[in-house]
C-alpha cells in the first residue's frame, strides 16, 4: 500500500510540472518586471454576436474564437516560424504529409475539466461532418481529399494531410479543441441536429466551456458581454519571467450601433483601445489627445490589415435579367471600371488604405502579380463595353435601358453598423448614375446582410442583387482566399464563402482555374 500511494504521489508530482507554454520575452515591449497586473480592457464591438457555438459561427469577430486559446501550433511573431503550443512537441514524416503532436499536459477547461487528445478527436469529427455545416468543413477536404485524424495512446494525435502542403502549419495552428464531455454527448445522442442547436446568445454563460484566457461571465444580448479570467489559462501560460497569464482580470466587450457610436464611446472615456478607419475620425481623436481631453497614446500606421472590402454579385439565378447580366464577364468589367477606387480610398479612408484588385490582400505585396488584370477607373472604356451590351438608349432619368425595355438598375446592399461601406456604396452610386446605372442603396443589420448571402438556392431565398462585405485572414507563407471562399461544388456548406455562386456547381471556367492553381500552390 505504501508503494502504491508514494507512486500515486509521483505521478501527481509530475503531472504539477508539466512544462507550461512561455511566451518568449521579445514577444512584448516591455520587461516583465514592468508589467502592471490587473484591470479590465473594455473594447467594442460593432452589432451583437450571432451565436456562441464554435462550430457554427460564420462571422469576425465571434466570440468562440475571444474565448479560444489557440491550436496546436502557434506563429512566431518575431521570426515567422511556427512553433508548438497546445501541442508540447511533434514530428513531421519523411514525405511531410504526416504530423505526430504529442498533446501538452496540464492543459484544463474552464470548468476545471483536464484537456485531451480526445477534445481535438472530438472537434474533428464535428467539424467534418457534413451536416454540421461548419465553416471549417471545406478545410477538412483538400481538393476533396480528406485529411485524417486519429488519436495515437493517450496524449497523442496524428493528423495525415492527402499531399504535402505547405498550408499545414496554419491548419494546425487553427485546429482548436472543443470539449468532449460538453460536446459529444449532444453529438452522440441527437447529432448534428444538436449540436446546431447550441450556444445560442441566451444560454446560460456558464455552460460555455473555455480553454483561453477568459471565459464568459455575463453576456446581455445586444449590450455587453462581460469575460473573467480563466484561472487555469495562467497554469500552463507563463510569461518569460514565470508569471502566469494573462495579466488582465477581464474584459468588457460592449456593442454599438456603428462606427460612428464606437468613435463617440471611446472619445467619453468608455473604450480602451479605438483604430481610427479614416483620416476624419484619426483627426478627431488627435485633436483629443492634443487638447487634453483624452488621455491615449497615439500609435499611427502601427500596420496594415490582412483584410478587405469587396462588392458580390448574385449570379445564382442565371434565367433573369440581372443573373445573366452578372453573368456577363463585360459587365462586370464595365462596373469594375466604374468603381473609382482611389476616391474611396481618399474620400472614404483618408489616404488610410490601398486600392485592391485581387484576391489577394495588398499587405501581402509579394504575392501580387504586376501583369494580373487591374481593370482600373476609366470611365470612358466602360461606357463603351454598356454600349455593345445593348444599353444604348437612355430613359427620361438617364438610366441606360436595352431593346427589351429592361433597365439598367439593381439593389446594393451592405451592413448599417459600417459606415465605411456605406460610403463606400455612396460613391459607387454617384460614378454608376454617371454611366447610366441606377443603384438602388439599403443599409441592413450585418446579421440579415449574412443570412442572405449564406443562404442556398432551394433552401432559402437568395434574394439580393449585389452587397459590400468583406474579409479579413491569410498570412504570409500562402496569403489570399482558402477552400471555403473557392470551392463552389459540394453541399451544404463546402465553399460556403464562394459568395457569388451558391449554386453547388462551378458556373465559370475561371473558378475551376483558380481552384486548380490555388492547389497546385498549396503543394510547391
Amino acid at each position: 500500500m505504501k508503494k502504491l500511494l508514494t507512486l500515486a504521489a509521483l505521478l501527481a508530482s509530475s503531472a504539477a510540472l508539466a512544462a507550461p507554454f512561455v511566451d518568449p520575452a521579445n514577444w512584448s515591449s516591455n520587461k516583465p518586471s514592468e508589467v502592471q497586473v490587473g484591470g479590465v480592457l473594455r473594447t467594442i464591438n460593432l452589432a451583437d454576436f450571432k451565436t456562441l457555438n464554435p462550430f457554427t459561427y460564420r462571422e469576425s469577430p465571434n466570440m468562440p474564437t475571444t474565448l479560444a486559446a489557440g491550436g496546436l501550433m502557434v506563429l512566431d511573431v518575431v521570426t515567422n516560424e511556427y512553433i508548438p503550443y497546445m501541442a508540447e512537441s511533434f514530428k513531421l514524416s519523411p514525405d511531410k504529409t504526416t504530423f505526430t503532436l504529442k498533446i501538452r499536459s496540464g492543459m484544463k477547461w474552464s470548468d476545471g475539466k483536464d484537456i485531451t487528445a480526445e477534445d481535438w478527436i472530438t472537434t474533428f469529427t464535428i467539424e467534418s461532418d457534413e451536416k454540421v455545416g461548419s465553416n471549417a468543413f471545406s478545410g477538412w477536404f483538400p481538393n476533396d481529399k480528406p485529411i485524417k485524424v486519429t488519436k495515437i495512446g493517450s496524449d497523442t494525435i496524428q493528423m495525415k494531410f492527402p499531399f504535402p502542403d505547405v498550408t499545414a502549419y496554419e491548419q494546425l495552428s487553427s485546429f482548436f479543441p472543443n470539449p468532449t464531455h460538453i460536446y459529444m454527448p449532444v453529438y452522440k445522442s441527437k447529432g448534428a441536429e444538436g449540436i446546431k442547436e447550441m450556444g445560442g446568445i441566451t444560454d446560460k454563460p456558464e455552460s460555455i466551456v473555455t480553454s483561453g484566457a477568459f471565459k464568459l461571465d455575463k453576456y446581455t444580448p445586444g449590450e455587453r458581454a462581460v469575460l473573467v479570467k480563466n484561472p487555469y489559462y495562467g497554469e500552463w501560460n507563463k510569461d518569460s519571467a514565470g508569471k502566469s497569464l494573462p495579466y488582465l482580470d477581464g474584459v468588457q466587450i460592449n456593442f454599438v450601433a456603428d462606427q460612428n457610436a464606437y468613435l463617440a464611446q471611446y472619445l467619453a472615456g468608455n473604450a480602451d483601445v479605438y483604430a481610427p478607419d479614416n483620416r476624419d475620425r484619426l483627426a478627431q481623436v488627435k485633436a483629443a489627445v492634443d487638447g487634453k481631453k483624452l488621455d491615449a497614446n497615439l500609435i499611427v500606421n502601427a500596420s496594415s490589415r490582412a483584410s478587405s472590402d469587396f462588392m458580390v454579385l448574385n449570379v445564382d439565378n442565371g434565367n433573369s435579367f440581372k443573373g445573366k447580366l452578372f453573368r456577363n464577364v463585360k459587365f462586370r468589367q464595365a462596373l469594375s471600371m466604374l468603381t473609382n477606387r482611389d476616391a474611396m480610398v481618399d474620400l472614404t479612408l483618408g489616404g488610410l488604405g490601398q486600392p485592391t484588385y485581387t484576391g489577394v490582400y495588398p499587405v501581402f505585396s509579394s504575392w501580387i502579380s504586376k501583369d494580373a488584370d487591374k481593370y482600373k477607373y476609366n470611365f470612358a472604356q466602360a461606357n463603351t463595353y454598356l454600349d455593345a451590351l445593348g444599353f444604348q438608349k437612355r430613359g427620361a432619368d438617364g438610366i441606360r435601358v436595352d431593346s427589351k425595355g429592361n433597365r439598367l438598375s439593381f439593389n446594393l446592399t451592405t451592413n448599417a453598423e459600417n459606415t465605411r461601406r456605406q460610403q463606400f456604396a455612396g460613391i459607387l452610386k454617384e460614378e454608376f448614375k454617371k454611366a447610366g446605372i441606377e443603384l438602388n442603396t439599403s443599409f441592413i443589420a450585418f446579421n440579415l446582410m449574412t443570412a442572405q448571402l449564406d443562404a442556398k438556392p432551394g433552401f432559402a431565398p437568395r434574394d439580393f442583387d449585389a452587397i459590400i462585405i468583406g474579409l479579413v485572414g491569410g498570412s504570409a507563407i500562402f496569403p489570399g482566399s482558402g477552400d471555403n471562399v473557392l470551392k463552389c461544388t459540394k453541399l451544404p456548406d463546402d465553399g460556403n464563402l464562394h459568395m457569388f455562386n451558391q449554386t453547388n456547381k462551378c458556373l465559370f471556367p475561371f473558378e475551376t482555374q483558380m481552384l486548380n492553381l490555388y492547389y497546385k500552390g498549396r503543394q510547391e
